[in-house]
């Protein structure tokens, strides 16, 4: 079903759309985008790394994401009876199902009070909810049954990060729009995908705060860490580790607990032994509650500071008298005086029998803002995305929120400290803050696209030499019998070019088993990367390894060259760094095979040819500038518009990386193309062409010497 997605063609920019038809439950319109500030995040100038040594090359998320896919207005087909929007969060006995339950009441508040309104243009809105069951297959099903089973128009969810994570690639793939209300990890917003939005401030902004306030504020100086062991504390501590260390105060312990754990006696006697003046908690409220219990029974003399989660009506009821004086970061001051928030807390009072917690304010603002773009745009997904990703600010019932360029809340962040057993908020003022709210380009007939030739600049990546002389490709496929055949291609191809350039440095080939796990398959690719120093990467034979490398080259800027046939997606949302050299048919040049099958005593196979063009292809790419060069210069190179003559047949790539066959019809056109090529120097072997056909079905023509100057498949017409 995802051949669906290829009939788009028309191509456009994520459009400067005004959002309007704003009721007064869903906040203001937004307003004019602000000039891009260096900040990112709400960075403070004191914890961004490296300022006291250089300036950095390049500043990344200075400009909003634009969509690159294909795209048309939406067909006209059967008004629906209902405008559908999927829920994605845990729920049941889940972990985290209690705040799954808070945010799922919040959507449908706001689903039913625009409902009341008219709905869209008569056309209700209908909830379809869906488990987020913390199992990574289970969330990417679930993804993927709300588009092609039950065919809403975007997705609002989750809260478990790497569970986020893996909705959003399903998100990316099936053109749906995300909305995240209750995930804080700061890296979701920075995978380059641009799909998803994000109405709740992450890990790093709390983060900072509380850093400010304990480093610079309370003269804090010995701090331990006390997280639960799961996604949600390694992330999240993780931001406050590298600032504390940033400030010059290092953590003297990072200890951690088991979700839902009740006995932390050997982690505090650790931390005891430290001495801190202060430990810092992220975890859930129940979890953090029982910590804060324990630490107080034994009468340690530390502060204690914590994240959002602490922030709320669970954690006061379980920890009692012993929360005084506690202080958490929070996303929102829900004790401020302001008539949206009031009319939200009455409503949701008269609702649901009981004051909204954090996750239901935030998923009611993203509701609204969803339903808001939902009647701007249509019913059409990429004209909702288009919509949302005009939006730079927004008033909703959290207080205002400021968009950054990926979309991420970074709108103001509190501090709540218990006193006399309640939460006081204090807005945290620490940083200019980055509201670089630029919109969208507005689109143009020239930046309607951008082609492969046309992106822009990666960051710097000299090629490294290996040993002095030597540049290095990577190649990572699983080094099965396909795999071994294709390795042998490129070793071909780069002896080959060692006997025509044997005075200019060689190439030398760095080959990774690509059949491991994800994590070991992603740190071998990293590695070969960031540590071997490969200037380009030949893989993977198979659609697994090849969108895993595809995703890493969308991060760190290298080109690949893949021999997959599986999978047609792969350049669908395209990356100006894929380049595929399969065919339709896979059928090499005679001559090639038996020089191959002489060398190597087995038969090239269909992934021999493919892995000598894909290694022919880089070293023509990497001779062609100078040396050193650089990835971009190889993939400037590939992304040309010359044809290659290769064992395979004569192709190029088209915009979006894909191969082009020269003489893709019958035999006749490839006559007569090789004729009008040749000035007629062909004719006599042309009329031996059938003659000259081999038992694999291919053929190649020579001119005097022993490569062939035109090979080409033949397809048996």
């Amino acid at each position: 079903m995802m051949n669906q997605m290829l009939g788009r063609i028309i191509l456009t920019w994520a459009g400067a759309i005004a959002l309007g038809c704003v009721s007064a439950a869903a906040g203001q319109e937004p307003e004019a985008a602000k000039p891009v500030e260096k900040s990112y995040g709400r960075t403070p100038d004191s914890v961004i790394p490296y300022r006291d040594f250089r300036d950095p090359y390049k500043r990344f998320f200075q400009e909003p994401m634009e969509f690159r896919g294909a795209y048309t207005k939406a067909a006209s087909v059967e008004t629906p009876s209902t405008a559908r929007i999927g829920f994605f969060g845990p729920t049941g006995s889940a972990p985290d199902a209690d705040l799954g339950r808070d945010m799922l009441d919040g959507v449908t508040l706001a689903i039913e009070q625009a409902n009341a309104s008219g709905g869209f243009e008569g056309i209700p809105f209908e909830l379809i909810v869906r488990p987020d069951l913390a199992i990574w297959g289970a969330s990417s099903n679930e993804m993927v049954a709300f588009k092609y089973v039950d065919d809403v128009l975007a997705v609002i969810g989750s809260i478990d990060g790497a569970n986020t994570h893996i909705a959003l690639r399903v998100a990316l793939k099936t053109e749906m729009m995300l909305v995240n209300t209750g995930d804080t990890d700061p890296t979701l917003t920075e995978t380059r995908i641009p799909w998803m939005l994000r109405c709740m401030a992450d890990d790093r902004q709390q983060c900072y705060a509380l850093a400010h306030h304990i480093f610079h504020e309370r003269g804090i100086e010995k701090v331990a860490a006390f997280r639960v062991n799961n996604h949600y504390g390694r992330m999240g501590i993780a931001e406050f580790r590298d600032a504390a260390r940033r400030l010059k105060h290092p953590l003297r312990a990072e200890m951690r607990w088991n979700y839902g754990d009740r006995d932390f006696a050997l982690q505090l006697d650790r931390i005891a032994e430290l001495k801190p003046d202060a430990i810092v908690l992220w975890g859930s409220a129940a979890d953090a509650a029982a910590v804060v219990n324990e630490i107080r029974r034994r009468e340690m003399p530390v502060q204690i500071f914590g994240s959002d989660r602490l922030a709320s009506a669970t954690f006061l009821e379980l920890a009692g008298a012993n929360a005084e004086g506690v202080v958490a970061a929070a996303t929102y001051d829900p004790t401020r005086q302001d008539a949206r928030l009031a009319a939200f807390r009455a409503s949701f009072g008269k609702r649901f029998g009981h004051d909204p917690e954090t996750f239901a304010a935030h998923a009611y603002d993203g509701t609204n803002l969803l339903i808001a773009a939902i009647r701007e745009a249509g019913l059409d997904r990429i004209a909702i995305r288009d919509t949302m990703y005009a939006i730079t600010h927004y008033d909703g019932v959290t207080g205002p929120i400021d968009f950054d360029t990926t979309l991420n809340d970074v709108g103001p962040v509190f501090l709540a400290e218990v006193r006399e057993g309640k939460f006081v908020y204090e807005e945290v003022d620490f940083a200019v803050p980055s509201r670089s709210a630029l919109g969208p380009k507005p689109p143009s007939a020239r930046d309607a696209y951008r082609t492969l030739v046309q992106s822009p600049p990666a960051a710097r990546s000299p090629l490294r030499a290996a040993n002095g002389n030597s540049i290095r490709v990577g190649c990572f496929l699983p080094l099965d019998e396909a795999g071994q055949s294709a390795v042998r291609g490129i070793r071909l191809a780069f002896e080959d070019d060692r006997r025509h350039h044997g005075d200019e440095r060689s190439i030398e080939l760095v080959v990774r088993d690509a059949r491991g796990a994800w994590g070991d398959d992603s740190g071998a690719l990293v590695e070969m990367v960031m540590d071997q120093g490969v200037v380009a990467l030949i893989g993977s034979t198979e659609r697994r390894g090849t969108h895993l490398a595809e995703m890493l080259a969308a991060k760190m800027h290298f080109p690949i060259v893949t021999l997959s046939c599986e999978d047609r997606t792969v350049h669908q949302i395209p990356l100006a760094w894929v380049f595929s050299v399969t065919p339709g048919r896979i059928l090499a040049d005679s001559a090639f095979t038996r020089r191959f099958s002489e060398q190597f005593g087995v038969s090239a196979g269909p992934y021999g040819g493919l892995g000598y063009d894909a290694g022919v292809l880089l070293a023509g790419a990497i001779r062609s500038g100078p040396i050193p060069g650089g990835r971009k210069g190889v993939r400037d190179a590939l992304a040309g518009s010359a044809w290659h003559a290769g064992v395979t047949g004569t192709f190029r790539f088209d915009p979006l990386g894909r191969r082009v066959n020269r003489f893709p019809a019958g035999l006749g056109d490839v006559s007569k193309a090789l004729e009008k090529d040749s000035g007629g120097v062909y004719p006599k072997q042309l009329r031996k062409l059938i003659a000259g056909v081999s038992g694999d079905g291919a053929f190649s023509i020579n001119d005097g010497g022993s490569a062939p100057r035109h090979p080409f498949a033949i397809r048996g017409e």
